[in-house]
This record gives C-alpha cells, structure tokens and sequence, in this order.
C-alpha cells in the first residue's frame, strides 16, 4: 500500500538573526507593528504589551530570547499573534517580532531535514532545521510561555 507523506502546513516568520517555522494553524493573525507598553524590570526579549482585539498580549523579540544581539526594528516589522498552548485564559496569545511578512510554506518529509551544523540556541528553540535548503528555527512555545510567565509574575 502507498502511503501518502504527512504534510503541514507552515508559516515561516522572519527575525534579524533567522526564520522561525510553525505551523499555520498556531498563528491567529499577523498585525502590523506598533510599539508595545514598556515593562518595567522585564527581560530585554520581553520587549513590552500590545494591545489587540481589546487584549494585552505580551510582545516576544526571539533573537534577543536566544541570546542573539539586538538589532533595530525596521519599517517592514510585523507581529505575528500566535496562540498561547499552555490555555492560559489571562494570555491566549503571544506576540512574536518578525522583521517582514511571514510566507507560507508546506512541512513535509520532502522539505524538511535536521539541520546537520546546528546552533546552541537555548530553551526557545525546540530543534534547527533546513526547510528546503534554508536554515530555520522551530521554537518552543512551551517554554517562550513559561519564561513570559514568570517574566509577568514578577509584575503582578
């Protein structure tokens, strides 16, 4: 019998230092950049809250997260709003910076491969992949949720 491949569709998100794959289904939106609501005391990758669709939602820099040098917003910034997976009902979403409009892709066996040369990235990311030949970043949601968690914790 022929099996027909898994395939997924995918979402990858431009930051300064990479592209970040998820999958389609966990981004509810992508929104134009505005600047977020300082945080007092918060971690740098923690860049503030933004409010959407009448919530505050906390805004993520990813490179910064991965311990990456910050570089300057550029006019092209957007926000993708992903979903929280933890059901937090005080924060359903999450903000990620990216640095342009994210492009649709399909994740299957064919386009994706473990990246063979790796980057030592830290709790955010889950595993660096290539997807078809460019290198990509699947972070760790979970974890991104956890670190803004108890980011937030400290505030409240």
């Amino acid at each position: 019998m022929n099996q027909t491949p898994l395939e997924v569709r995918a979402v990858l998100l431009p930051v300064h230092h990479g592209q970040l794959l998820l999958p389609n289904v966990s981004v509810a939106e992508v929104a134009g950049f505005r600047e977020p609501t300082e945080l007092p005391g918060s971690p740098g990758w923690l860049l503030g809250m933004i409010s959407w669709r009448w919530k505050e939602i906390p805004l993520v820099c990813f490179d910064t997260l991965v311990k990456m040098p910050p570089k300057k917003t550029g006019v092209r910034a957007r926000i993708a709003i992903c979903y929280a997976l933890s059901g937090n009902a005080k924060r359903p979403f999450l903000g990620i910076l990216t640095q342009s409009v994210p492009h649709l892709t399909r994740a299957a066996e064919d386009v994706i491969e473990s990246d063979p040369e790796p980057s030592e990235l830290g709790d955010g990311v889950i595993q660096q992949v290539l997807v078809n030949g460019e290198k990509a970043w699947i972070p760790d949601l979970d974890a991104i949720e956890s670190m803004i968690d108890t980011a937030l914790a400290v505030d409240e």
